[in-house]
């Protein structure tokens, strides 16, 4: 008996396979100090994605789950690297989004509710952009943009994988899009000042 993967399956796998390269580049760029990965943002991320990967697949998603498994373990990584080479402290929002991250796991706990934790976890990750978006607006050399430019397309693939793909549900459409609509816009600020380097 042999084993048949859907275009779905596939398309998720390549999906995730595209999020680890982009934080190849990403490391390298830290690690000479041509990237300066905002502190917040990545702590922020480390710990939202770990909660939101769980919450995503006790919702249902199993075809488009090497994305977020990708983006828990990458976030994590670079978090640690932030620690030495990183910019940024703690805003007011950032430890608003903290608190909410740590309530959110009170509520998976007492309630067992994985869409609730999803949504506030949703929620802080995009907190998580607001200051690497106006850090790459003032200065999009910062960032690295070989890697968001792979982040963009495992984030495109991936909402491919959902529209294509068997597991259904409104909540499994929720961090794809999330994805697409954060990643999307940082990667055209990084776009925007590419050109305006060029000009």
């Amino acid at each position: 008996m042999t084993n048949t993967f859907s275009a779905a399956q596939i398309i998720g796998f390549i999906s995730g396979l595209f999020l680890i390269a982009g934080y190849i580049p990403y490391i390298y760029e830290v690690i000479k100090k041509t990237t300066v990965p905002n502190r917040a943002s990545w702590f922020i991320w480390s710990l939202s994605t770990v909660i939101i990967l769980f919450s995503v697949n006790a919702t249902g998603t199993h075809e488009a789950i090497w994305v977020p498994i990708a983006d828990a373990v990458g976030c994590f990584v670079i978090f640690i690297f932030s620690i030495f080479v990183g910019v940024g402290g703690w805003s007011t929002s950032d430890k608003i989004s903290l608190v909410l991250a740590a309530a959110s796991l009170v509520v998976l706990g007492m309630t067992g509710d994985a869409f609730v934790a999803l949504l506030m976890n949703l929620i802080i990750y995009i907190s998580g952009y607001i200051p690497t978006i106006k850090k790459s607006w003032s200065d999009p050399k910062s960032e690295s943009f070989g890697a968001w430019s792979l982040f963009f397309i495992g984030v495109i693939l991936n909402i491919i994988t959902v529209a294509i793909g068997t597991d259904s549900g409104s909540q499994i459409w929720l961090y794809p899009i999330v994805l697409v609509a954060t990643v999307g816009t940082l990667y055209g600020v990084l776009l925007k000042g590419k050109f305006s380097t060029k000009a």
